[in-house]
C-alpha cells in the first residue's frame, strides 16, 4: 500500500511539471486523444473486469475452504479421540499462514494437510462409525476431504490466470499513450491544467488498480491473518466460551 501511495505521489509530481512546463502543439490532436481513450477504456476495462471476476472466485473458495476446514474440526467432536489431532492440524495449517502474512502459502508451497487429516478420519474403528450421530456425519467428512482437494486445485488455477507480459505491454503502452497526448489539449489557463492532471492521475490509477486486482495485493496486507485468526478462535473454543458467559450473567 505505501508503495501505492508513493507511485501515485511522484506520477502526480512528475506529470504536474511536464503539463505545465512542456508545451505541444498538434492540429489534430483530438483524433488521437479518442483513439487513445477508446482503446485504453476498452482493453484496461476489459481486464479489470475478468481480474475483478477472477479476485470474486477467489475470496469465494478461501470462505468456502475456512468453512470446510471449521466442519472438520467440529464434525471431529463426535468422535474425542481424534479431535485434538484434527486441531492441531488445522492449526499447523493456519499457523504457516498467518506467519508468512500470505494467504496463498499452501499454493505456492507443498502441503500435506488434507493427506493428514484424510489418515486421522480413516482411523476411526468400524464400532465408532457405527454410532448412530457418527454413522450420519461420515459420509459428509469424505465429502468436505474431496471438496477441500477441489478447492485447492482452483485456487492454483485461479491464481496463476495472471495477465501476460504482452497483455501488460499493451496496457502501458495505450495508458502511456493516452497520459502523454492529454498535453495535446491546448489552452495556458491554470484550469485546463489541473484537469489535464487528474485526467492523466485517472488513468494512472486505473492502472495500479488493475496491477493490483492481477497480484491480488487488493486482499489487503493482514487479509491472511484475519482468515487465521477466525479459525483459531474457531479450534479455541472462543465463541463457545463468550457464548458461556454471555449465559451465566
Amino acid at each position: 500500500m505505501k508503495k501505492s501511495i508513493f507511485l501515485i505521489i511522484g506520477f502526480i509530481i512528475i506529470y504536474s511539471l511536464f503539463i505545465t512546463q512542456i508545451k505541444i502543439t498538434i492540429k489534430e490532436y483530438s483524433e488521437i486523444i479518442v483513439a487513445a481513450v477508446f482503446l485504453f477504456a476498452f482493453f484496461s476495462g476489459f481486464f479489470i473486469v475478468r481480474q475483478g471476476d477472477r479476485y470474486s472466485r477467489i475470496l469465494e473458495i478461501i470462505s468456502t475452504t475456512d468453512g470446510a476446514f471449521s466442519f472438520l474440526y467440529r464434525i471431529s467432536g463426535l468422535i474425542p479421540r481424534i479431535q485434538d489431532e484434527v486441531r492441531e492440524i488445522i492449526r499447523e495449517h493456519y499457523r504457516k499462514i498467518e506467519e508468512s502474512n500470505n494467504w496463498a502459502y499452501h499454493v505456492l508451497n507443498p502441503s500435506v494437510t488434507i493427506t493428514r487429516l484424510t489418515r486421522i478420519f480413516g482411523k476411526v474403528s468400524e464400532q465408532e462409525a457405527s454410532s448412530p450421530q457418527v454413522s450420519a456425519a461420515y459420509t459428509n467428512i469424505w465429502g468436505a476431504l474431496q471438496e477441500l482437494q477441489n478447492l485447492r486445485k482452483r485456487t492454483i488455477v485461479f491464481y496463476n490466470q495472471k495477465l501476460l507480459p504482452f497483455q501488460w505491454m499493451l496496457i502501458y503502452i495505450l495508458g502511456g499513450l493516452l497520459i502523454f497526448s492529454l498535453n495535446f489539449i491546448p489552452g495556458t489557463s491554470i484550469l485546463v491544467s489541473i484537469l489535464k492532471i487528474i485526467f492523466g492521475v485517472a488513468v494512472f490509477l486505473a492502472v495500479i488498480l488493475l496491477k493490483q486486482l492481477d497480484e491480488l495485493a487488493i486482499f489487503g496486507k493482514d487479509f491472511a491473518k484475519n482468515t487465521a485468526y477466525d479459525i483459531f478462535r474457531i479450534l479455541d473454543e472462543k465463541d463457545v466460551e463468550e457464548i458461556q458467559k454471555i449465559s451465566q450473567r
